[in-house]
């Protein structure tokens, strides 16, 4: 089992499970996209480099680790949860 298995974010929208990482990224590259905030404002709210968000909503850097993509969607308004499976 990849550590993303157990990961769900929650946000404005319903339950997300992250069940592998190109979801997680495809999730993080849409938000990304229709954010109403600079990258320099999300890069400075998740403590990353705005190179760092650019080029993870460009698709430059195609394996983002999770702890940046938590920062990052964090920095966006979602809630991140991780749970141990029952």
């Amino acid at each position: 089992m990849s550590a993303a298995t157990a990961l769900r974010v929650v946000g404005s929208r319903p339950l997300v499970h992250l069940v592998d990482s190109p979801v997680a990224i495809r999730l993080l590259q849409v938000e990304l996209l229709s954010a109403k905030q600079t990258y320099t404002a999300i890069a400075a709210k998740a403590q990353v480099s705005s190179s760092t968000v650019s080029n993870i909503a460009s698709g430059v850097t195609r394996w983002p680790r999770l702890e940046t993509i938590i920062r990052i969607l964090s920095a966006l308004g979602w809630e991140v949860v991780a749970k141990r499976k029952e």
